[in-house]
Formats: structure tokens, sequence, C-alpha cells
């Protein structure tokens, strides 16, 4: 007679190493002990093929496929799983992989070509300085540089010449206190890059004769006033309230709402030109370097942006009034504005650099330490700085390799990496701020630079930090202010968690648009000129300049943009969270520590009991983690959890004969089985071969443990008879490279 699995497929999956999906099912379905054989096919079917193909088992008959009562098989129902399932999955994947390469090609430009220091050891900064290496002091550049009557040194107020002043300084820099940095070539394409038209101006000539050489120069003070911000102009009516217009005073404006918030000096020198015949009109390109001085406070220090254009001028002489007169001027689209900067010195910038020195060794050391086998800490052993210091950088560790986590988790997870990357940021702040406002000003109107977009992106990805360190204070604060006395009590602190680094990508797309963001805040302001009234009367508070009265708006965008990406991170990903939170590993997680990344890419069975399979080497790694990188909240469980995880115990025990090896079982069916050996289990026990040996070598990691912590924070790990799992048990575990079944 034929067998009635005689005609089932044999068709192979990949992964499956020959295991016929169709003759599984068949099995199944017509066996009499189905939970026997998933106990069989275990050991010979992949980890992939389980999580893949096994993920759900469907009723037959009057019973279940899979006995509700075998902890180890009832996360699990068999049935195919959908090809546009697993074609998204590796889609997602793929993304994920690509936007993870392109991260880390970002912070690789922003350590080059965003160092100040590398930028201002190459120099190329210095040639923006060339109309001014001969000239030593205001009063030289009046007398050998000819300006127009109301746009001259002497007709600007005090601080507009100290700033001059500055400028030359800068220029000179005998000692070395300036970073002189350059910041890229910016195609002029249209009128809103073409600053040539400020040099159209009348210039007085005095006795200089026909055909003499003359540098021709204009000089200009104002200071911006200022109404609203990014909110009030989308929440308020700033933009729509009646406002200033150029040609008023300060007092005007203030009374208008509009406060003083920075002090420009706009200086432009030219290249020498002759002086032409009385009435003849010449057409010529002269080069023009512009130094353009910002202040955020009356008197106070202030950078130089630097620009080099070559404009086509049209002018002749007057013989009459005896001014030569710049009639029209005007860019050469096409041609590119180079641009420069100038920034102090300061030993806050050098603290910042060495901070993100230090970043590096931490990343790079520690991210060694968790590729081994992380020895289980004893708390008690680290009772000195020093010993925990180097407990973070160099573990007491075994030689077996380990893949618990990956870089990218330990950068946007790890306390000490984040606080002091994000430390590092913020000292860089005052440099690197007016940095990407000056390349975002002129690169929006030029033609696309693929090197200046990508160091400009690299600054806006800096932010990503700060906003990992804001998730991470908001999930302290919340915690500490919090009542609860469990773990998993607080649900908002559970909200403030990612899944995984896909997620903390999609809050970076708000930072990089963090400088338009302020250009839009400061949309509406009046620039007051000293040709207006004399700007010696007026002074520029630093709370209301014009970054620092945009801050709070600036914070309550990321704060938005954070909340609203975890968010949706918890909704599309519903699901897991609820799953994860049943897992006393996953709630140390969300809502015991200050982790912000919850996905440690560890095997979930879904059950009543969400069950978490991690490897005895890994569970070390992660507690060396938890120990030394995170801050732990101390939350113990609470008690309804540790009496469900409890039952259990009492369940396995009524279902010991699960514990058996699956030979003894399979024996011990045949003596209770007046009919004899089932078909089904006998084909299965021969496909077993030499996994039925596996299945024997892990079979004690059926057990579940469960993850606490006690008020001082540290993590300990118990069995279902409430003993504490000794790190010797541990390293039993850890020689075998056996699991441990988490609930």
């Amino acid at each position: 007679m034929k067998h009635p699995l005689a005609a089932v497929s044999t068709a192979k999956t990949p992964g499956s190493e020959g295991v016929s999906i169709s003759l599984t099912f068949q099995i199944l379905k017509r066996s009499s002990q189905p939970s026997d054989c998933f106990i069989l096919l275990r050991p010979i079917l992949p980890p992939p093929f389980m999580t893949t193909h096994m993920a759900h088992v469907e009723p037959t008959g009057s019973g279940n496929i899979m006995r509700k009562s075998a902890a180890s098989v009832a996360s699990f129902r068999i049935m195919p799983s959908s090809s546009w399932r697993a074609s998204l999955a590796i889609g997602t994947t793929s993304v994920a992989l690509i936007v993870g390469h392109f991260a880390a090609l970002l912070v690789v430009l922003d350590v080059v070509g965003n160092n100040w220091e590398l930028n201002h050891y190459v120099d190329d900064a210095k040639h923006f300085f060339t109309p001014l290496f001969n000239v030593n002091d205001t009063d030289t550049l009046a007398r050998t540089v000819t300006f127009p009557k109301s746009m001259s040194p002497l007709s600007i107020g005090n601080v507009g010449r100290h700033m001059i002043a500055t400028t030359i300084n800068q220029a000179h820099d005998e000692e070395n206190r300036y970073y002189h940095l350059t910041a890229g070539e910016h195609t002029i394409v249209s009128p809103t890059n073409d600053i040539c038209g400020t040099i159209a101006k009348s210039y007085p000539m005095g006795d200089a004769a026909i055909n003499a050489t003359v540098r021709l120069g204009t000089v200009l003070d104002t200071i911006s006033f200022f109404r609203g911000t990014a909110l009030t102009n989308v929440f308020g009516s700033t933009l729509t309230d009646p406002g200033g217009v150029t040609g008023d005073n300060s007092t005007q404006l203030i009374a208008l709402g509009y406060t003083a918030g920075r002090v420009t000096l706009d200086l432009r020198l030219m290249t020498a030109i002759q002086v032409p015949p009385p009435g003849q009109l010449v057409s010529f390109n002269v080069t023009m370097y512009s130094y353009t001085s910002k202040g955020f406070c009356s008197g106070c220090h202030h950078y130089t942006e630097l620009g080099k254009d070559v404009c086509t001028i049209v002018y002749s002489f007057n013989d009459t009034t005896k001014q030569l007169v710049i009639k029209s001027s005007g860019a050469i689209y096409g041609n590119v504005h180079d641009l420069g900067i100038v920034f102090q010195q300061h030993w806050i910038t050098v603290l910042s650099m060495v901070i993100r020195g230090l970043c590096v060794v931490v990343a790079i050391a520690s991210y060694a330490a968790s590729k081994k086998t992380v020895r289980w800490t004893d708390h008690l052993a680290l009772d000195a700085w020093y010993k925990r210091l180097l407990h973070l950088l160099s573990p007491p560790h075994y030689r077996y390799t380990n893949r618990a986590f990956n870089f990218l988790y330990l950068c946007f997870n790890s306390d000490i990496f984040v606080l002091l990357y994000t430390t590092a940021i913020a000292l860089d702040e005052g440099i690197s701020m007016m940095y990407a406002r000056a390349m975002n000003r002129w690169a929006l109107a030029a033609s696309f630079n693929l090197w200046n977009q990508l160091r400009f992106w690299a600054l806006g990805f800096r932010w990503l930090w700060l906003n990992l360190a804001l998730l991470k204070g908001l999930k302290w604060l919340l915690n500490f202010l919090s009542t609860t006395r469990y773990s998993g009590s607080n649900p908002l602190v559970g909200l403030l968690n990612f899944r995984s680094v896909t997620f903390v990508y999609l809050t970076v797309v708000v930072l990089f648009n963090r400088t338009n963001y302020i250009e839009y805040g400061n949309t509406n302001h009046i620039e007051v000129s000293s040709a207006v009234q004399d700007l010696d009367a007026l002074n520029v508070s630093y709370e209301d300049s014009y970054y620092i009265r945009n801050l709070p708006s600036l914070f309550c965008l990321m704060l938005g943009n954070l909340l609203a990406v975890v968010g949706l991170d918890h909704v599309v990903n519903r699901r897991w969270w609820r799953t994860l939170a049943k897992n006393s590993f996953g709630r140390q997680h969300m809502f015991n520590s200050t982790s912000i990344l919850s996905d440690m890419d560890l095997p979930l069975d879904k059950g009543s009991s969400t069950t978490m399979t991690v490897k005895a080497r890994t569970l070390c790694t992660f507690q060396w983690f938890f120990t030394s990188h995170l801050t732990c909240f101390g939350l113990p469980e609470e008690p309804s959890v540790i009496r469900k995880f409890m039952k259990l115990t009492t369940s396995r025990a009524s279902l010991s004969n699960l514990s058996k090896p699956p030979t003894d079982r399979i024996n011990q069916s045949k003596k209770d089985d007046p009919k004899g050996p089932d078909d089904a289990i006998v084909l299965l026990q021969a496909m077993a071969g030499a996994g039925t040996e596996t299945y024997l070598e892990s079979s004690t990691t059926d057990e579940q443990h469960i993850l606490v912590q006690d008020k001082d924070g540290h993590l300990h790990l118990y069995d279902m008879e409430k003993h504490e799992v000794q790190a010797l048990g541990i390293e039993i575990k850890i020689l075998r490279d056996t699991s441990y079944n988490i609930g």
C-alpha cells in the first residue's frame, strides 16, 4: 500500500536545508501527537525558517497543532508567510542600511570637512585679505581708498569703526587669535546672490589726474531690528500686523514691537581702476572683496563673513564735480562667489574638539569590548570610580566572540557617548550655527554643489545627538517626577523609546532645516543705518540677538518633531511594543533605564507571556552595557507580573513530559498508545538525525528566567523557583554557548 505521505511535495526552501515545507504541514496535520512533531522539527529547522515561515499554527480538527501548554511551542502557529511581507522586510532593511551608511558618511565629513583647526591650518582663506595687507589701521584705510562721502569710515559710528579696526587685525592676526575658514564656492545664477550693486556710487576724486590709478570702496554700518519669532509668525500676527519700512528710525520701530538684534558693518573694497577722460563711458571687470562683520551685542566680539566676486562696472569721470561715477555694477552670471568666514579662537572650541576625540576613544573601546563576551558584572566589585571607568572601556571578558549589538546601537543609546557628544556639539555651536547660516544663505540661490551640500547636512546631522540627549533627559525626568513604584507602571516613560535607528534617522529631516527655520523666525526685520540716525545711542542685548531670540522656538520644534516621530513609531509598531512590554528584558529597556533604543534583534516568542531567547554570552554583554553605559531606575517588577511568571512553574511541572528528550517521549507514547507508533513521528525522528543531539544539548534552555533590578539599579537574573542565577551558572552556559529564555 502506498504510504499516505508519498505524494507530498519535497520542494526545498532556502535556508531549510532540504526540509520540505509541504511535508512539514502534512506531517503536523496527520500526526496524533503534534507537539512531539514540533519538538522534533525544532533542531532541523533553522531560525530563519522558524521566524519567516512558521509565524502561525492553525487549528486542525478538534485541537491545535501546537499545544498551548508547551511554553517553548506556544509562541508559533504554522502557516505560509506572505511574499509581500518578506519583500517589505527586505526593502526596509536595505533602506535602513543605505541610510546608515549615509549617516556614517555625514559624521566623517563633519569631522574632516567641518574641522575648524584643519580648515584654518590649510589657510586658504587668507587670500580674502589681500586689499588689507598693507593697511594697519582705519586712518590708513581712509587715506589709501576712496569712499563716497556718505559711506566712508568717517561717516559711521564708533561701533562701526571698532569693527573696521577688528577686521584689519583679523587680516594680519600676528598672535594667531582667529580662525580663517573657507566656506566653499557658490555659483551666481540669480539676482539674489548678486551683491555688486552696492558699489554703484559716486566717488570724489579730488585732484586725481586723468588715467591715474585709484582704489574704491564703500562702508556701511547698520543695526537690525526684528519682530516676532517662528512660532509667532505661524500662530500669531507678527507677519500681518503693520510693520516698519526702510528709513524708519529706532523710536518708530520700537513702537511697532521691534527689538535690536544685530550690529552689522559692510565693507567693500575693489581692485584698482583708472580714471577715464571726462565724459568717456568705460566698462570694466573689477574684483570686489567684501567684509561683512556681524556682532550680536554692542561691543562684543564679532565674526566676519568674507567674499570675493568679479563685478562688471560701467563708469565715467565728471570733470565738473570731480567725481568718478559708477553708473551700474553687476555680477557675471556663471561665475562663483568665494565665501570665507573669520571667527575668534576660543578655549571652548578647543575643548569641544578634545571631547569629540574622547568620544571616538569611548566608542571604539566600548564597541571592541562588546564584540567579546563580557563576564557577568558583580556590582560589589565596582566600588571605586577608576574601577568603573576601567570596566566601562575594558571589562573582563571571555575569548568568545559576540554580536550583542551593533555600533549604531552603542553610539545612539549609550548615556556616556550621547552626553559627551552633545556637550561637544553645544560647545561648538557658537561657530557652527553661524557657519551653517552663511553657507546656507549663499547655497540656496546657487546651483547645486554636492560638497557644499554634504557639509551643510553634516552640520545639521550633529543635532541628532541633541535630539537623543533631549529624549534621554525627558525619560529620566518623567521617571524622577513620577510616583510609580514598579517597572512598566508609567506608560509615558515607555513611549519615549525608538524601536530601531530607522526612526532615529527620521528626526534628522527637520534638523536639516533648522537654519531655514531660524531665518523664517527673523523674516520681519528692518535695517537702520547711520545715515538715518546716530547708532551710538543704540545698544543690542545678547538675549535679543539674532540666534538667541529664536532658541525657544527652535526647542519647541525639536521637541515637537521628536514626540511626533516617537508617536509614529509606537503607532506603526504598536503590536511589537505591546509584545515587548510583556517581557522583563524589554521592560528594562522601555521603563527601567535611560535606554531609548529597544530593538535588541533577539527572537520574541509571542504568547500570554512573551519569551525572549537570549544567548548567555549576549545576555552578559547587555548586562555590562546596562551597568556601565545606561542609568538604571531601580524599579522592581509588579507583584502581579511575578505571580503570573511563577504560575508557569506549576504549569511546566504538570508538563514535565515535554522537558524530556524527544526519543524518551516517543518511547513513552509507544507504551501508552496501543495502536503503536505514529508514522509521522517515526518519519520526523529519521529526518531529525543529528539534530536531536542539538536539541538534547539545548533542552535545558526551555526553563524561563526573569530579569529584575534592585533598588540600586543593578540587574539580577532569577529562575522560575525565585533563585538568583549566579555567575558560575552563567559561565557554564557561556562555555556551552546555550541560551536563556527570558520571560
